[in-house]
């Protein structure tokens, strides 16, 4: 399977404006803060990622995700907290695995079949799902975001001011 050409803007965009805006406006809010957790956006990437996702590709039901992991990162077994967005075209038969926030290996925009990660893929052979739990967007929209203390809406609007920019 692979991206259409709609699905492919999706994903530069994502890749190329909505990535680097996001880490924009949370480095630059707390920037003690964004270096004491080694930049990592996890959560801020799937909630407010879900939230562009279902503007920019609507024939999707979008739903983030917040799951345990158990991997292989320099040579040794470890255990983490990570969270990602997954997306089904029913009338397609279609879904995409995305995965916005990754520093150490490749951000993923795929065709799935599953919400899970791809055994195929040389820098996620090892991850192993211990649990997973749906990220309840709305909940998540009305509460202040980590970095910058700012609710959903406040939020993305100045996630919007800084995408602009980039």
């Amino acid at each position: 399977m692979d991206l259409t050409q709609n699905e492919q803007k999706v994903k530069d965009f994502m890749f190329n404006k909505f990535i680097p805006a996001l880490h924009r406006l949370v480095s630059t809010s707390d920037p003690v803060k964004y270096q004491t957790w080694n930049g990592n956006t996890c959560r801020q990437s799937a909630v407010f990622g879900l939230v562009y996702l279902r503007k920019l590709l609507p024939e999707y039901e979008w739903t983030a995700w917040d799951g345990d992991f158990s991997d292989i990162h320099r040579g040794q077994r470890v255990q983490y907290n990570h969270a990602w967005i997954h997306g089904v075209d029913k009338k397609n038969n279609k879904g995409l695995l995305v995965d916005l926030s990754r520093i150490d290996r490749e951000r993923l925009f795929l065709p799935v079949k599953a919400n899970k990660y791809p055994k195929n893929h040389p820098e996620y052979k090892n991850m192993k799902l211990i649990t997973k739990k749906k990220i309840n967007i709305e909940d998540r929209l009305s509460e202040e975001e980590f970095y910058t203390n700012l609710k959903g809406e406040e939020f993305i609007k100045r996630l919007n001011l800084d995408i602009i920019e980039v």
